[in-house]
């Protein structure tokens, strides 16, 4: 198991029993935790974002599939740039909300909602070293004239 994936899963554990603990407090003990709900949503996002690392994209291969070797390497080189384009308008967006939202914090947590927002921007550069992992070996395959 890669280390994303082990802290996705230690991040659902946390997700769960701090529901399960806002659930059973609020029923059966008739209290409220206010701060689980803040906490519960943001390390949600963050768990979202972590295993989204390690996740293959979607994609409808089926055309391309049937191309040559060389023209197929071709073509996810090219994808894999406009996929590098998005990614960095995403880690942008995800600077500037940082920087929009510094100053703003949770009632109940008393942290600042920026840390949602850095996990978008950890994540993009995780994206974008995954499609430059990419990049090389589409290339290799690019240029193996086998």
């Amino acid at each position: 198991m890669r280390f994303p994936d082990a802290l996705a899963a230690v991040l659902l554990l946390v997700v769960t029993v701090l529901i399960t603990a806002q659930v059973l407090v609020r029923y059966a003990f008739g209290g409220s935790l206010v701060w689980s709900e803040e906490l519960t949503r943001l390390l949600f996002v963050w768990m979202v974002m972590v295993a989204a690392v390690t996740a293959p994209r979607m994609q409808v291969d089926f055309l391309v599939d049937l191309l040559p070797r060389r023209l197929r390497a071709l073509q996810r080189i090219l994808i894999e740039f406009v996929v590098m384009g998005l990614t960095i308008i995403l880690i942008h967006g995800a600077w500037g909300m940082m920087d929009l939202r510094q100053f703003d914090s949770y009632i109940a947590l008393g942290i600042s909602v920026s840390w949602v927002y850095l996990s978008l921007f950890l994540a993009g550069f995780a994206w974008l070293l995954r499609s430059l992992a990419t990049l090389v070996v589409q290339w290799r395959a690019l240029r193996d004239p086998s």
